[in-house]
């Protein structure tokens, strides 16, 4: 095609050209502002996330340090000296009362339970190949009865150990040369107990300790096992090695500039010199 036919075709069309620029600016519009309010909503959304993350550290940190103020017999703080990831962090302690574990269960002890003792021992012996567990029940001199009649005596086993069948029996000392009742807690954890029949054994002024030896086997760390024992006496009770006081604890992580919460943390722990056990974690917002 001739040069000059060329620019007269170029010169024809160019009419239809603002058309078609004016639709894909409108389209851009549109596609534009969608795409602007989808990365809007997104950043808005990571940022929410991200203070949300940051605030359930920082109310982590002062659910922590409580808990270890309150096992090592420290007052709590109401708050956190410092911010934690730029937030303040406010903590409520309420006491629950005194609780000790019994048979996998967290109870309240009776009002003489100090009137007895409890403990357990572990012990590897040589000559059996095993670890000889011995559970001691100590009358207090304190206790104004002269004899204290027990229905029972028990242990949990440490994680990974479990009973040597007829061990008892070769401890003549022992409350009860029976086999023990064996049952499973809920990690699979052995607890062992031996029920008392009359007449009931006693402890008392004259003879103040009695035993429950027998042995285990196993391997691993030897943790969380724990002894106890019921007296007749119902102002005595069950008795527990580990004893403590339950607690509700609140922590409460805000941001500063304006005391908007941004998470918040509730925990129920069962804190004893010992250790401390947490039976309820919620993080409520």
């Amino acid at each position: 095609m001739p040069l000059q036919q060329v620019k007269t075709a170029i010169k024809g069309q160019r009419g239809y050209v603002l058309p078609l620029v004016l639709a894909l600016l409108a389209l851009g519009g549109l596609t534009i502002t969608s795409s602007l309010s989808y990365a809007a909503t997104t950043l808005n959304s990571s940022r929410i996330i991200s203070e949300k993350t940051n605030g359930i550290y920082a109310a982590d940190t002062g659910m922590e340090n409580t808990l270890w103020a309150l096992k090592n017999g420290v007052p709590p703080s109401s708050q956190l000296p410092e911010a934690i990831n730029h937030m303040q962090v406010a903590i409520q302690t309420e006491a629950k009362g005194a609780y000790t574990l019994y048979f996998g269960e967290l109870i309240q002890p009776g009002e003489h339970s100090d009137y007895l003792t409890v403990s357990g021992d572990i012990v590897w012996e040589e000559s059996a190949a095993a670890y000889r567990y011995t559970i001691t029940v100590t009358k207090q001199p304190l206790a104004d009865a002269t004899v204290i009649h027990l229905e029972e005596i028990g242990a949990r086993l440490p994680p990974g150990y479990s009973y040597q069948a007829g061990s008892a029996a070769g401890f003549a000392d022992n409350l009860s040369t029976i086999e023990p009742d064996v049952t499973l807690d809920g990690i699979g954890a052995y607890m062992l107990n031996w029920d008392f029949v009359t007449p009931l054994p006693s402890v008392s002024d004259s003879d103040p300790v009695k035993t429950q030896t027998f042995y285990i086997a196993g391997e691993g760390e030897q943790q969380g096992n724990y002894a106890w024992v019921v007296a007749n006496r119902t102002d005595i009770g069950q008795v527990g090695e580990i004893s403590g006081s339950l607690y509700e604890i609140t922590a409460t992580a805000t941001r500063p500039e304006d005391g908007q919460a941004t998470a918040r943390i509730r925990v129920d722990a069962f804190v004893s010199p010992e250790t401390i056990y947490i039976y309820s974690w919620r993080i409520d917002k």
